[in-house]
């Protein structure tokens, strides 16, 4: 039994650090998702602009040079767009495989803690053995408890620093928005006074 309770122990370590680094490239994933999706916004955030300075020029420029890097733009965004979906899908597909393990992990310790329980009513050593099992039990819900809490966490701060950038990224386009309709109004300025002092 002990020796069954000792390769049960070594395989719960190893289902550990499996979902551990499962864990890990979980989050190396997210981290890539959100650089991929940050660079989206700003991709799509420039093509914004580039239209609104394209709609306020005058008809004359060329029309397929502004044209083809809209449409550089846009592919750019769909790539991109393509790429977060394939993080979306392996993310997924790594939290089936952990949700796999963790069921594995209880149902291995509901047999081994049968097992023990059994014949620890009948040798002391066992009944050492049964409380070794509890406390591993124990102590891997409270490491899979303190992974997801951190998980939960790390996706409340992404979401706060999302929502931080969106807002200076308002208040970025407003005062380019601003600035552009100040230099347009100077330019019309600039423009009559030239024509006031042609007339003298």
């Amino acid at each position: 039994l002990i020796d069954e309770f000792r390769t049960l122990r070594e395989l719960s370590s190893q289902r550990e650090s499996e979902a551990q680094k499962q864990l890990e490239e979980m989050k190396l994933f997210r981290s890539k998702m959100k650089e991929v999706a940050d660079e989206a916004r700003q991709k799509d955030e420039l093509q914004k602009q580039l239209h609104m300075e394209y709609e306020r020029m005058t008809k004359d420029v060329n029309r397929t040079a502004y044209t083809k890097k809209i449409m550089e733009i846009v592919s750019n965004i769909k790539k991109q767009k393509q790429e977060i979906d394939k993080i979306l899908i392996d993310t997924k597909s790594i939290q089936k495989e952990i949700n796999s393990l963790s069921g594995k992990l209880d149902r291995t310790f509901t047999v081994t803690d049968e097992l023990i329980f059994r014949d620890a009513k009948r040798d002391e050593s066992v009944k050492k053995a049964y409380r070794f099992l509890a406390a591993l039990h124990e102590n891997c819900e409270l490491v899979t408890n303190t992974v997801e809490e951190t998980g939960v966490i790390l996706r409340e701060i992404r979401d706060l620093e999302d929502q931080i950038d969106a807002e200076g990224s308002k208040k970025v386009l407003a005062n380019l928005e601003k600035i552009t309709e100040d230099y347009q109004q100077m330019r019309k300025e600039n423009t009559a006074l030239m024509a006031k002092l042609k007339q003298k």
